[in-house]
């Protein structure tokens, strides 16, 4: 049984780091520790690109949702029920959602019912958030997205 064994999980870690970090001072130059840390922010920013590239096709396939529910709405030779389906559809969802809430604040749950609940609301709070940042918009945030994504897309 050796010594590290002894120890407890957290302390062994940190005693291995330790030694791990003595060791790299000795053995690693400084020229490898930097192209080290160039590599770990090349990978940084790599990462930060395509969370942006993820979040302007998601901006584009709402912006595209958008446009087309405009075109539909504001079209002569769609059917009325065609114009106001998607309308209906969000006003009555949003609408069963705050009944549901109410209901489900009122009663007495215990166990599995309680957690099944839970779900549901989390289900049915995600589906409104969704219908509100359609029909008026994201955040702030992805407002902010939005700039940033627009100059990375002007620079050369």
């Amino acid at each position: 049984m050796g010594f590290l064994s002894l120890l407890s999980g957290e302390l062994r870690k940190s005693i291995i780091d330790g030694v791990k970090d003595l060791v790299d001072d000795f053995v690693t130059t400084d020229e490898e520790k930097f192209e080290q840390l160039i590599k770990k922010e090349e990978l940084r920013l790599k990462q930060e690109q395509l969370n942006l590239e993820r979040e302007k096709a998601y901006l584009q396939d709402t912006q595209s949702a958008r446009e087309t529910y405009a075109k539909v709405s504001t079209s002569d030779k769609v059917p009325f029920i065609n114009k106001i389906f998607s309308s209906v559809l969000a006003f009555t969802t949003v609408i069963l959602t705050f009944i549901l809430f109410f209901y489900f604040a009122k009663g007495e749950f215990t166990g599995s019912q309680k957690d099944i609940v839970i779900y549901i609301l989390g289900v049915l709070s995600t589906i409104t958030t969704q219908v509100f940042a359609f029909y008026f918009g994201s955040s702030a945030g992805s407002k902010e997205k939005t700039e940033i994504l627009k100059k990375l897309n002007t620079k050369p």
